[in-house]
C-alpha cells in the first residue's frame, strides 16, 4: 500500500513523547485501554445516565443528550468522508512498527482523522448545553479519550487534533441550530413519556 499522506516532523516527535508514557506504569496503560478501545460504551453509558436519571421530566441534560447524538453523526459523517477522500495515512504501528508501544490491536487501516475524537468533541460540546460543568467534564474525557488513542499507539497527534476540531465545529452547529431539532426533542419526549416541566413558582409549563 503506497503511503501519499506525509507524516511530518510535529507528528513524529509528539506521538514518541505521548506513546513512551506507556512505559511509565501498567495503570496507567490499563487507564488508556479503556479510554481508547471503550470510549463508545463510556459515552452510552453517560448518555444513558443523563436521559433516565429519575424524575421523569423533561429538561436541559435529555435535550443535551438529544444534540450531542446529532451532533455526533454530523462529526462522524464528515470524518468519514474524509477518510475515503483523502490518501492513506499509515498507522504509527504501521509506519515504524518497531519503535511504537502498540497496547491494542487495530486494523492498518488509514489513520486520519480519528473518529473517537470526532466524536467525543461532538458530544462534549454539544452536552454544554446541559450547563457549563456538564461540558466541561465531557471536554476532559473528550480530550483524554483523544490522548489515550495516541497513547496506545494508534493515532498520529494530528489525527486527534483534526478530529477534535471536526467534533467541536459539529457541536457548535448543532447547538446554534438546535431549536431545529426541536420537533425531534418533543417526539422522543413523548416517546419515552417525559412529563412537562412546571415552574412550582407560578405554576406554569416551561418550554
Amino acid at each position: 500500500m503506497t503511503t501519499n499522506f506525509p507524516i511530518p516532523a510535529f507528528d513524529r516527535h509528539w506521538f514518541h513523547v505521548i506513546n513512551s508514557w506507556a512505559t511509565i506504569s501498567p495503570l496507567l496503560n490499563d487507564l488508556a485501554i479503556v479510554l481508547a478501545k471503550d470510549a463508545v460504551e463510556i459515552w452510552a453509558g453517560i448518555f444513558l445516565l443523563l436521559w433516565f436519571w429519575p424524575p421523569l421530566r423533561q429538561n436541559r441534560a435529555r435535550r443535551a443528550v438529544v444534540y450531542a447524538t446529532v451532533a455526533g453523526f454530523l462529526s462522524l459523517a464528515v470524518s468519514m468522508t474524509l477518510s475515503h477522500v483523502l490518501p492513506y495515512r499509515p498507522r504509527p504501528f504501521v509506519f515504524e512498527p518497531k519503535m511504537v508501544h502498540l497496547l491494542i490491536s487495530h486494523a492498518p487501516d488509514t489513520s486520519f482523522p480519528s473518529d473517537h475524537a470526532t466524536g467525543s468533541f461532538a458530544f462534549a460540546i454539544a452536552l454544554f448545553y446541559a450547563g457549563r460543568r456538564d461540558g466541561w467534564w465531557a471536554t476532559l474525557l473528550a480530550a483524554a479519550i483523544s490522548i489515550a488513542r495516541v497513547f496506545v499507539g494508534v493515532h498520529w497527534p494530528t489525527d486527534v487534533l483534526a478530529g477534535d476540531a471536526i467534533g467541536m465545529i459539529a457541536g457548535f452547529i448543532v447547538l446554534a441550530w438546535h431549536r431545529h431539532l426541536e420537533g425531534l426533542v418533543m417526539w422522543l419526549f413523548r416517546l419515552f413519556r417525559f412529563r412537562p416541566q412546571v415552574s412550582q413558582r407560578y405554576g406554569r409549563r416551561l418550554g
